[in-house]
């Protein structure tokens, strides 16, 4: 007879254990392979958390959340963090105890734990991306207030030094004929970070952003200088950018993205990103490459006159507007991993699963099989009309991004690399040399 043994007790302070708990044999999980583009599915981990033999898991997850939004008003950026952490560690633990996935395969288990960081991080959104506090900023910890100046400043010094030209930033001549087009591009992927809750989906904004740059680089076979080639343009494309909250979307990240899967390219990409945000929130003439003082300087004050009228100008800010919420993105998240096209439809299957993480919820055996099929149907709906508006957005950008090349032969790399943007420039790019 097999031998059995019990799930490790819960090590998550704000975790209850079910009274039920069943003994099952303690497997190992796999680790994520770096060299495979790891599959990604959060609809198929909603079905698997709706598996009536998912209910411990469930009941792990509700008494978290209950308990993270109820035993304090706030937590303090660094506990948010090891909370977090501690119950994801916890949770992903528990997941091979129990069908269904204990039966899943080494991918889908990897899904259900992507799944589950961003069930849980929808739910505490606005309690720990730290512009969703700003109108409490009085009551809140160092950690979240110090994102908050840093972002002001951020902001402030990227329209105080918006009319830098690359060789301010030391950028290579080659690099600097084609380089606004490129910069562009990898802006428009960095603002997209805000239209998204999941620190996932975050990063891949990021992923997709310094993929354009560093495919810009391989095109002109600069990639070997490294980061001396990359940072400069990272920091140039932030000054042409209007992200807001960026170094509060890195920290986050940072802060609760599993460090499991923050690593390799994630890790480098998202370190670059921190420097180069960094960098410009302190940026002075002194950091910059300057030849004509006296030029720069005639620049500097044009700008800060420029910058004068124009705030004068500005409507005033409607208070019932906040652009640091994520608004529901017109396609999935961008991706230069395989995301299925759920992502910008999470608040909606949330909504449709949420009643799993009420305090006063049922079993999921209760729920009505029918109504079930007909939301999931919905759902699947509205994630293949938005997959298709993602298609339709990454076409565009390639399109505006090389105009003379032939449309078909656009649509058909971006097929075969699945409209993942960053993939899509970097082989474009070589059938263009």
């Amino acid at each position: 007879m097999e031998d059995k043994q019990e799930p490790p007790k819960s090590q998550s302070p704000l975790v209850s254990e079910p009274a039920d708990i069943k003994k099952f044999k303690s497997e190992d999980f796999p680790s994520q392979n770096e060299d495979e583009e790891p599959f990604y599915d959060f609809q198929a981990f909603v079905k698997l958390m709706k598996d009536p033999r998912a209910d411990p898991i469930v009941r792990y997850t509700r008494s978290f959340l209950n308990n993270f939004l109820t035993k304090r008003e706030f937590w303090t950026s660094e506990e948010q963090r090891k909370l977090v952490n501690d119950f994801k560690i916890f949770v992903f633990d528990k997941l091979p105890f129990y069908e269904p996935f204990k039966s899943a395969d080494a991918a889908n288990l990897l899904n259900a734990k992507e799944g589950m960081e961003k069930l849980i991080m929808g739910k505490l959104y606005h309690k720990c991306f730290s512009p969703c506090l700003k109108s409490q900023s009085n009551l809140i910890d160092k950690g979240h207030k110090t994102d908050l100046n840093q972002d002001a400043m951020l902001e402030e010094k990227r329209e105080e030094f918006r009319f830098i030209d690359p060789e301010h930033l030391e950028i290579n001549d080659k690099i600097s004929s084609k380089l606004e087009t490129f910069a562009r591009l990898s802006a428009k992927e960095l603002g997209r970070m805000n239209d998204y809750k999941a620190p996932r989906d975050k990063m891949v904004c990021a992923l997709n952003a310094c993929r354009v740059i560093f495919g810009f680089l391989k095109h002109l076979k600069l990639e070997r200088d490294g980061a001396d080639a990359f940072i400069p343009l990272l920091v140039y494309a932030i000054l042409k950018s209007d992200v807001e909250s960026l170094i509060s979307n890195v920290n986050y990240i940072e802060r609760f993205r599993y460090p499991d899967f923050l690593r390799g390219e994630s890790s480098y990409y998202l370190s670059s990103l921190q420097g180069a945000a960094n960098f410009v929130a302190n940026m002075q003439m002194e950091s910059l490459h300057v030849e004509d003082k006296q030029d720069f300087e005639s620049k500097y004050h044009a700008n800060q006159n420029a910058l004068k009228k124009e705030r004068y100008s500005r409507q005033p800010i409607d208070p019932h507007k906040n652009a640091s919420i994520p608004r529901e993105p017109y396609g999935p998240s961008p991706s230069d991993y395989i995301l299925k096209p759920l992502d910008g439809a999470t608040n909606i299957v949330l909504s449709k699963f949420a009643e799993l993480f009420s305090p006063t919820s049922t079993s999921p055996e209760d729920y009505d099989g029918h109504q079930n099929l007909e939301g999931h149907n919905d759902i699947t709906r509205l994630a293949q009309e938005m997959e298709e508006k993602e298609h339709a957005r990454v076409l565009r950008e390639l399109h505006d991004m090389f105009p003379d090349m032939d449309q078909e032969l656009i649509g058909d790399v971006s097929i075969a690399k699945k409209y993942r943007i960053g993939a899509c420039v970097d082989v474009l790019l070589t059938l263009s040399s």
